[in-house]
């Protein structure tokens, strides 16, 4: 039963997210380095060093879908989803640490204490998305959204590992 709430519960802070940024991404390119990996990735160029090679292949892929009719928006796009996906995993973790910690499997938790984990996990989660500087990279053209998207998963790559091993 814990994976299933958990899952839809994870689902919903990447939609809440998700949507929250696109209702306030960028409709087109913003300041400083924002047209210029727009650009780059348009044309499969190189920006300035130190280059970010992984973002700019992903964000051709996105420059070519058809939804929206600015370049810059169709590639703003790879930020509000790593952004909105960013967020969904912090959640995962905070709710994986919280199971950590307490030291017993979430089936055997009263309703309180799954009330607190579940809540906590989407308080700290929802806490970095609403947060300036996370929001602010999630909505125009940066790799910051990306780069904290595979830390992220770094962080999660272990919490794999230790699920196996503490049933």
């Amino acid at each position: 039963m814990h994976k299933k709430i958990n899952t839809t519960i994870a689902v919903l802070v990447f939609l809440f997210s998700e949507i929250l940024y696109l209702l306030t991404m960028a409709p087109t390119l913003s300041f400083w380095d924002c047209g210029e990996f727009i650009a780059t990735a348009y044309t499969l160029g190189v920006p300035h060093p130190p280059g970010a090679p992984l973002f700019l292949l992903v964000g051709r892929v996105f420059s070519m879908i058809p939804f929206f009719g600015d370049i810059g928006a169709r590639v703003n796009l790879v930020s509000t989803i790593a952004s909105a996906a960013t967020v969904m995993l912090t959640y995962l973790i905070t709710v994986r640490f919280i199971i950590l910690y307490r030291g017993t499997a979430p089936d055997n938790w009263s309703l309180s204490e799954k009330i607190s984990a579940y809540a906590s996990g989407v308080i700290g989660a929802l806490a970095l998305a609403l947060s300036d500087s996370f929001w602010f990279n999630a909505v125009e053209t940066e790799v910051y959204s990306s780069s904290i998207f595979f830390t992220a998963i770094v962080v999660c790559l272990p919490r794999r590992s230790t699920s196996g091993s503490a049933k």
